[in-house]
């Protein structure tokens, strides 16, 4: 689910650099002050001394940020602008040079008055070419299925090998669309795609459709079972402000769309089951918009807390490592933490300085690689992530999405064996803080596009 809550500078626009507290374990319990509080105090304490041009208190501050953000890219760029202000005009071609290996292009170095002193410079006008570089088309999908509805917001797709069946989850008509790419067991809309024969229906029975908005989806196939999140947000046609910030689990029988349980969510506050995967025991593992990831185990039949608010602020999409002892969950505001399941400590993904990971909605584990869909960056874009053979550390990534007309806001996608099937233009984009539709903006159909995973 994407963050629905502001961050300050992400995709908008000499300390060492380091890997940003990679390697360092923390606790799931939350400290008598979390990463989380000290974020919130060291950004206040940041934009006043930057702001009254304190350079050596703004430095100290942005450092602090750099290592509770885990190296992201708009730290990284804001203290090379410090420093070149300071005239420390080395430092700021240091940052400078791991800001334009990230691939992000909020900003425009060629007319930053901040950089006038060291503009003739050739590590300064390398970095401008590796940005005028990222900001080109670069794709490797194809064009699968265009959803019949423009004005969705999709979100999220699953999809079941048995019936060959997709999924698609609907935010603002709190409904999921099934998807048949052989035309034989589904009946409704015409599907636009490379499937003449599609059809596309509601999944959900008319009348046992719950009223809130759809978000995650995952299909069990061997055991039948379609599992969605639901959120009470108004981002859906039908929220009601009484239930504002109620949200649940769903399991659906995979063949008639009945509903067999429901799993509300009992601990106080706001709530908002965003994203989850399944176990191949069945097991599911689910984030929570409050910080918090929970945990179905089916033999027990009840929702339960894995992870309690203040490891992570903004968790999405959780991938399951291969032997089931580590979830790998994005935070939005921050990077990737791998979630040890047996002691529940924590573990940030090590990963070279230049690749900023805050901004992933979508992550997905496919062999020695993670797939991560990012659009909460500038531009929003799809990465590869290699890691070791170990899966703890990342050695390379490289971009395989960004910046073709009609990418849009991609949100989540899918590995179908070889392939990886996602959700383009989703709609996020022309939805306004309110939830509904910003002025002059217009929707536009999502599309599922494939692509093939690299061995």
């Amino acid at each position: 689910m994407k963050d629905l809550s502001k961050i300050a500078g992400l995709g908008r626009p000499w300390a060492r650099p380091t890997y940003a507290l990679a390697g360092v374990v923390f606790l799931a319990a939350a400290a008598e002050s979390s990463w989380i509080d000290q974020y919130a105090q060291e950004s206040a304490a940041a934009a006043n001394a930057c702001g009254a041009r304190q350079f050596d208190d703004c430095r100290t501050h942005l450092t602090r940020l750099h290592e509770l953000l885990d190296g992201r890219a708009d730290i990284v760029y804001r203290l090379a602008k410090v420093e070149a202000a300071s005239g420390n005009n080395k430092a700021a071609l240091d940052w400078l040079t791991i800001f334009s290996k990230s691939g992000l292009t909020f900003a425009n170095l060629a007319v930053d008055p901040d950089f006038a002193a060291v503009r003739d410079n050739q590590a300064f006008r390398a970095a401008v070419a590796r940005l005028d570089a990222a900001r080109q088309p670069v794709t490797s999908s194809k064009p699968f299925v265009k959803l019949p509805e423009p004005d969705l917001v999709a979100e999220d797709i699953a999809y079941d090998a048995a019936t060959r069946r997709f999924f698609v989850s609907s935010v603002r008509h709190g409904k999921i669309v099934a998807i048949d790419l052989q035309g034989h067991a589904v009946k409704g809309h015409a599907v636009k795609g490379h499937a003449a024969n599609g059809g596309a229906a509601d999944f959900v029975p008319e009348g046992q459709r719950d009223i809130w908005a759809m978000l995650a989806l995952r299909a069990d196939s061997k055991r039948r079972t379609l599992w969605a999140t639901t959120a009470a947000m108004p981002e859906a046609l039908a929220f009601t402000a009484a239930a504002d910030g109620r949200s649940a689990l769903l399991e659906y029988d995979l063949d008639s769309g009945k509903l067999l349980h429901r799993y509300d969510v009992k601990e106080p506050g706001k709530h908002a089951l965003g994203d989850m995967t399944i176990g191949p025991a069945g097991d599911v593992y689910v984030s929570d918009g409050s910080g918090a990831v929970y945990h179905l185990d089916p033999a027990r039949r009840g929702l339960e807390l894995l992870v309690a608010p203040g490891t992570f602020r903004s968790p999405q999409t959780p991938a399951l490592a291969p032997d089931g002892s580590r979830l790998f969950v994005p935070d939005y505001s921050r990077g990737i933490g791998i979630l040890d399941l047996k002691t529940k400590s924590v573990k940030l993904l090590e990963h070279p300085p230049e690749l900023s990971l805050a901004g992933i909605d979508g992550l997905y584990l496919a062999g020695a690689s993670l797939i991560a869909i990012r659009n909460g960056t500038s531009p929003p874009r799809v990465i590869r992530i290699s890691l070791d053979a170990g899966l703890t550390r990342a050695l390379s990534w490289q971009t395989v999405e960004a910046n073709w007309p009609g990418l849009g806001q991609p949100t989540h996608g899918v590995v179908t064996g070889r392939d990886f099937h996602f959700i383009a233009n989703s709609g996020w984009d022309q939805l306004g803080e309110d939830g509904k539709l910003k002025p002059g903006a217009e929707f536009s159909a999502a599309e599922i596009r494939v692509m093939r995973i690299p061995d």
